[in-house]
């Protein structure tokens, strides 16, 4: 009893100096999110399969991916047909050289655009802030491989995107999935040297 006594009150002093630590304990998201903002510039090659339902093989894609913080995203499709897409600041510009289309876009102008934008470029600035302003956001797994899943805040845009999962490894973005009205398109990315 006595003994009992004793070590009760030694064990809640070490529960109580415990609490600290497990407040400090890391946020996984948090970690990952500075991880991506750790990377000032990075480029990739990519390839993208484009499922869709009346089609029985994906549409395949390839090209190049390169990103410079805070907020410039390059995709250029190279196969099978040239498309640039690049969005920089508030500046979305889209090229078709084959059909001779080249379209900018005023993302502040277009709501239904930009969370699709920043679904990406938030994703690799490691803007959680962004992230959540336009999306639900769910995560799992650690720093050495994470997934996170958006959920678009907005209705209208959820009537046709319902969910983009991002995975990776650290600061490295390896994976978009988009699950949409019109199939699903999967990006996997490879690092360039």
């Amino acid at each position: 009893m006595r003994q009992a006594g004793r070590d009760g009150p030694r064990w809640s002093r070490r529960a109580l100096l415990a609490l600290p630590l497990a407040a400090q304990a890391p946020d996984p998201l948090a970690a990952v999110m500075a991880s991506l903002r750790a990377v000032p510039a990075s480029r990739a090659t990519f390839v993208e399969e484009k499922q869709v339902p009346e089609l029985d093989r994906p549409i395949v894609s390839r090209g190049t991916l390169a990103w410079r913080a805070p907020d410039r995203l390059e995709k250029r499709t190279l196969e099978p047909a040239p498309e640039t897409f690049l969005v920089e600041g508030d500046r979305l510009v889209l090229e078709r050289p084959q059909r001779g289309l080249r379209e900018t876009i005023a993302l502040d102008a277009a709501p239904e655009i930009r969370p699709l934008v920043e679904a990406l470029r938030a994703t690799l600035a490691g803007d959680i802030a962004t992230l959540r302003q336009h999306h639900e956001v769910s995560f799992s797994g650690e720093v050495a491989q994470w997934r996170i899943t958006l959920v678009p805040r907005s209705l209208r845009l959820r009537g046709a995107v319902q969910r983009i999962t991002l995975e990776g490894r650290g600061g490295v973005l390896a994976v978009v999935e988009t699950q949409g009205n019109d199939g699903r398109t999967r990006l996997m990315a490879t690092p360039a040297p």
